[in-house]
Order: C-alpha cells, then sequence, then structure tokens
C-alpha cells in the first residue's frame, strides 16, 4: 500500500503513464475537426481528444491490476577497479556467469535463495522494488504510432516497439542481460497479465 500512496510512487506512476504518450491529446483531431475541444481561455488553440480516454482506467480496476515485485540483482564479484575501460566492463558482464561457475556460486540465484532478475553493472546496485501498472489496450487500434514522452509529457521521443518474443521472454532464455525487466514480464505473461 506504501508502495502505491507515499507522494514519491503517486508522482512516479503518473509520470510513468504520461510519458506513455498513450494518454497525450491528439492534435490531428482537432485540426481535422474530429471533436478537438478549446485548450483554454487564453487564445491556445483547439486540442484533441485523448488517443486513449482517461475514462477507459477506471480506478478500482487499475489499482487491482498492479503488480509489485522485488528485482535482485547479479552483482559482480570481484567488483571491476574504477580504471575499467568500457571494453573490459562489457567483457565483465560477458564472461561473468562462466566465472561464477568456475568459482562455486550460482548464476542464477544467491546463498539464500534469492532469484537474480537482472544482471547488475560495476556500478552497487541496491535491490530494486518495481511497480508495473498493466494496463490492456489489446482491442484498441491505431496506437502504433503514437510518440512517447518526456517526464512532463510536452517533448515527444520515437517510441521502439520490440516483441516478446525478440525480448526472449516467450521462450526459454535468460533475460537478464537482454532488458531489465525480462524476469518480471515473463511473469507477468504467465499470470495472463500480458497477452500475447
Amino acid at each position: 500500500r506504501d508502495a502505491l500512496e507515499k507522494p514519491n510512487s503517486a508522482a512516479a506512476i503518473q509520470g510513468s503513464l504520461r510519458m506513455s504518450g498513450l494518454f497525450a491529446r491528439d492534435h490531428d483531431s482537432a485540426a481535422a475537426g474530429g471533436g478537438g475541444r478549446p485548450a483554454s481561455s487564453d487564445g491556445g488553440g483547439d486540442i484533441g481528444d485523448r488517443y486513449v480516454d482517461l475514462g477507459t482506467l477506471e480506478p478500482d480496476q487499475l489499482a487491482k491490476s498492479v503488480r509489485i515485485f522485488t528485482m535482485f540483482p547479479q552483482m559482480p564479484d570481484p567488483m571491476p577497479v574504477p580504471s575499467s575501460s568500457p571494453d573490459e566492463l562489457k567483457e565483465e558482464i560477458k564472461t561473468r556467469d562462466a566465472r561464477m561457475r568456475q568459482s562455486g556460486r550460482d548464476p542464477e540465484k544467491d546463498k539464500h535463495g534469492r532469484i537474480f532478475t537482472h544482471k547488475s553493472t560495476s556500478n552497487v546496485s541496491n535491490t530494486i522494488i518495481g511497480l508495473y501498472v498493466p494496463v490492456d489496450l489489446t482491442a484498441k487500434e491505431g496506437l502504433e504510432g503514437i510518440c512517447a514522452l518526456d517526464l512532463f509529457g510536452a517533448r515527444p521521443a520515437p517510441r521502439e516497439w520490440v516483441s516478446l518474443r525478440d525480448l526472449g521472454i516467450l521462450d526459454d532464455v535468460d533475460t537478464k542481460s537482454i532488458f531489465i525487466s525480462g524476469f518480471i514480464v515473463r511473469n507477468l505473461v504467465l499470470e495472463g497479465v500480458i497477452p500475447h
């Protein structure tokens, strides 16, 4: 409950939804006369309807959909020295699993049985509490071209679509070196939270 209700947490959730771009205004619909509304009384012109209406997010259902995971990093051991070059750091990550096995360490979990969810870089990495807010928009068409936005929802950025298969989620692939949320996204798929 604290993870959802603390002011910093609420701000982070709002920022994530804003940065998705899904709830931004479709200015093209206003320009085409497709249901745009006055933006403001200061002469700002018309704004379009949102790509995804905020009414789509029913607060009760949204709260019930939230998943909270503890993300536990696989750390380098020993830690590379601060003077290590970028190539040396890449090589450390590439060869870490083999070196862990040679030293008797399990590359999948620590001595307490905690499963590593991702590979940490040479920086000291704390355990991460990941809060996932799934929103099912599979029936909504025309979302592929929507840009992601910056934290303030103002500056667009190209969105990179990567399939679950390309991320190794649907196959028996170790996702730790592919992307940080691989372990968790796979669990969300297995739970049926993310359809595929």
